[in-house]
């Protein structure tokens, strides 16, 4: 067994895999030994311990394998086993563990003698001095070149490029522009548009407008935009090399590789731009706040048979009212429905939705897919339709020497035409008959082919749904869910009156809210800002803010700790900090810091029976999210070829 290792730069000198190759080869050969395989890393560091290397990581589930496969592992030179002691001995000791020793073709030695060790420790040495060498002389070229003002690597600033070894802006060079939009120019115009409008979105419309695009080519957002734009690299015209928090360090606190360095760039701006662009960027425009999507609006129908709408209150919260509380006439009688909190519905009904989107195996039951598999369905239908083809190609050509020899014997009797025809039509008739039965059959069993396959495709288009609803649909915005609703015909019905009272006692959770008379704040960035620093207890292994958005979650939708949804995490999680955070006061003091915020009320505490149905088009929902519209339509060639819908009904559930 051999192995191959070079790094990136000793690739660079000239030492590849296949120069390693042929030594390692014509060792094996010349010791008399069996080669059993290679494992190759190419490109990879040699101060990798072996798990990190992926083909070394093969080797050693090998080596441990029984019985072993192979005792000797060859390499070109020490250094491809490693550069730094501990990635050199570590692997060397496991090998000779299990009785596999290390053989290095350069030197002519193997670890399998007293000489061979010693002559080992000497290469594992020798590695590790020529790797310091090399990064000591590699570093302070780096170093040297920075303190030169010079171009040290890494991402190039947007509105820069690479330019005589150092960094100069990415503008037109003979003033004029030409057809190119250069970096620099979009950062001044997007600079010039944010101040005179206050509004980096409405900055980046225009941008896009006059043909200006990011370094990838995608459009300007009003984020992107005032990200680059507002670049400290930008406003400050510098870089400073070694000065971030990630630099190696020595016990003193000192850089290990040399001093930051800061390097002067040419500035985008000029002073007096950049104080009008600060200025400006600490009074942003407060933009419009948008109107409230109702994504279940016309969608519930109520116990008096009208229809729920948005645009309803409850505590200050939206809600959906019934079309009946307004009076159709005057003197008319309003119903008597109740008012619904649009968060809870919403969500539950969304989560339904959803969960049934992404279930393929209940798709297929709904859609009445057959539950054979193809395999069962195809077993033996080639062959069959093989001989069925075999067959009639027989009897086709019976059927013609049949006409020619009946054809014959007829001339000979001098018969008239007419009684000819028919004496000919006689003799060939059973063979006749016998080629329409095997035609029929043919017939029969390319219709069978005909809906196994589209039985076949159907259930395919629904795993895929399926797929595509766990990866792009865990958590629409509300504009897309309405999409969404629309493009299911989604139609929910309350199925009695409500019944009040609740099943138990209220959870610990939303007694707090109650007891406290308080709402379910919503979280945003600027709360979590706030509640931030005052946390005592912090998760591990998961963010807190995902934690406390769980929490208020399940406040808001009732929902119980072990169906939350996954994207929270575990549920006993949750559950454990949400207790924790009450008994040390953090929760008190984080939920009135929110009490300003906007916020939803607990769910009702009436039952309300419901039904849901919704008619589902698979190939219609896969090509709307290929093309990122929910609501897209299918052109007449769209390439699929058995489009199919159905109509599903889930269970009534009470909410």
């Amino acid at each position: 067994m051999d192995y191959l290792r070079v790094s990136t730069e000793e690739q660079a000198k000239g030492y590849g895999i296949a120069y390693s190759g042929k030594k390692t080869a014509r060792y094996i050969s010349q010791k008399g030994w069996e080669h059993v395989g290679t494992f190759v890393d190419e490109g990879v560091s040699g101060a990798l311990e072996s798990h990190q290397r992926p083909d070394l990581w093969r080797l050693m589930e090998h080596a441990w394998t029984v019985p072993r496969p192979f005792d000797i592992v060859v390499v070109n030179e020490g250094r491809a086993i490693g550069r730094t002691g501990r990635a050199f001995w570590r692997w060397v000791w496991e090998l000779q563990e299990i009785g596999i020793f290390v053989a290095v073709v350069k030197r002519d030695y193997d670890n399998s003698t007293p000489e061979g060790e010693s002559k080992m420790r000497k290469d594992a040495d020798y590695a590790e001095d020529e790797r310091d060498i090399i990064r000591e002389r590699t570093q302070g070229g780096i170093q040297e070149k920075a303190e030169n003002g010079g171009y040290i690597g890494g991402k190039v600033p947007y509105g820069y490029r690479i330019g005589a070894s150092r960094l100069v802006l990415d503008e037109c060079r003979d003033g004029k522009g030409g057809e190119a939009k250069h970096e620099a120019c979009a950062l001044r115009r997007g600079r010039t548009l944010y101040v005179a409008l206050r509004d980096w979105g409405q900055a980046a419309v225009v941008l896009n407008t006059e043909g200006h695009a990011r370094r990838d080519g995608r459009p300007w957002g009003g984020q992107s935009l005032r990200q680059q734009v507002l670049n400290p690299i930008i406003l400050e015209a510098r870089q400073v090399f070694r000065g971030s928090g990630g630099v190696k360090r020595d016990h003193d606190g000192q850089p290990v590789n040399g001093d930051p360095v800061v390097i002067p760039l040419p500035p985008v701006f000029t002073p007096a731009e950049v104080e009008e662009l600060r200025a400006a960027s600490k009074h942003p425009v407060r933009a419009l706040q948008k109107a409230r999507v109702y994504s279940l609006s016309g969608r519930i129908v109520s116990p008096c048979g009208k229809r729920y709408i948005g645009g309803g209150t409850i505590l200050r919260t939206k809600a959906y009212r019934c079309q009946g509380r307004t009076r159709a006439y005057v003197g008319a009688l309003p119903c008597s429905c109740s008012y619904l909190a649009a968060d809870p519905v919403e969500e539950q009904i969304w989560r339904r939705v959803r969960m049934l989107l992404g279930d393929a195996d209940r798709l297929k039951t709904l859609a009445g897919c057959q539950s054979e598999s193809p395999a069962a369905q195809h077993d033996g239908v080639g062959e069959r339709r093989a001989e069925l083809d075999r067959q009639i190609k027989i009897h086709r050509q019976a059927i013609a020497i049949a006409l020619g020899v009946a054809a014959k014997e007829v001339a000979a009797r001098d018969l008239g035409l007419e009684e000819s025809e028919k004496a000919v039509e006689r003799q060939i008739a059973p063979l006749q008959a016998e080629l329409g039965v095997l035609l029929d059959a043919r017939r029969e069993l390319k219709a069978r082919l005909a809906e196994s396959d589209a039985a076949r495709e159907r259930s395919a288009q629904l795993v895929e749904l399926g797929a595509m609803t766990r990866r792009m649909w865990s958590d629409l915005p509300l504009e897309r869910q309405k999409e969404l609703m629309a493009t299911l015909e989604v139609a929910v019905t309350f199925l009695g009156p409500p019944r009040q009272g609740r099943k138990g006692q209220l959870c610990a959770l939303a007694a707090w809210f109650t007891d406290r008379q308080l709402l379910v704040p919503l979280l945003t960035d600027e709360g979590w800002a706030t509640i931030e620093p005052m946390i005592t207890h912090r998760p591990r292994g998961v963010s807190p803010r995902l934690v406390m958005t769980g929490i208020l979650y399940k406040a808001r939708t009732g929902t119980p700790w072990r169906t939350l949804p996954d994207l929270f995490g575990c549920p006993s999680t949750l559950q454990t900090y949400a207790a924790r955070w009450r008994e040390s006061g953090f929760w008190e003091n984080a939920m009135r810091s929110l009490a300003a915020a906007a916020s939803t009320t607990l769910p009702a505490a009436s039952e309300m029976e419901t039904r849901i149905e919704c008619s589902i088009e698979p190939q219609k929902l896969l090509f709307s999210a290929q093309r990122g519209s929910l609501n897209a339509s299918l052109p007449p060639d769209h390439g699929m070829r058995r489009a199919f819908k159905f109509r599903a009904e889930l269970e009534p559930w009470s909410e």
